[in-house]
């Protein structure tokens, strides 16, 4: 008998995620706020990234907008962004 494999989920699967970046694409202030964070090297970004988040969590914003935040800790995804938005 074969082993089942789960599969893997990508931040592609997450559809908040997708959402951010459909918005950063449309909303140039979500675009020119975000950014700059995500020129940041991988430790500042992270860093800056898990205040903001923290924050977020104490304000009780919507667990969307966390959660595809929560993706831009990924080296290889705030790599992704920089490309498709073109910086």
């Amino acid at each position: 008998m074969w082993p089942i494999r789960k599969k893997k989920r990508t931040v592609a699967d997450n559809e908040h995620f997708v959402n951010l970046v459909q918005l950063m694409q449309d909303d140039s202030s979500l675009r020119d706020m975000l950014l700059p964070l995500l020129n940041l090297d991988s430790f500042n970004r992270n860093s800056a990234l898990n205040s903001w988040l923290e924050e977020l969590k104490l304000q009780n914003a919507p667990t969307e907008i966390i959660s595809a935040l929560a993706c831009l800790v990924d080296d290889a995804v705030a790599a992704k962004i920089l490309e498709i938005s073109g910086e």
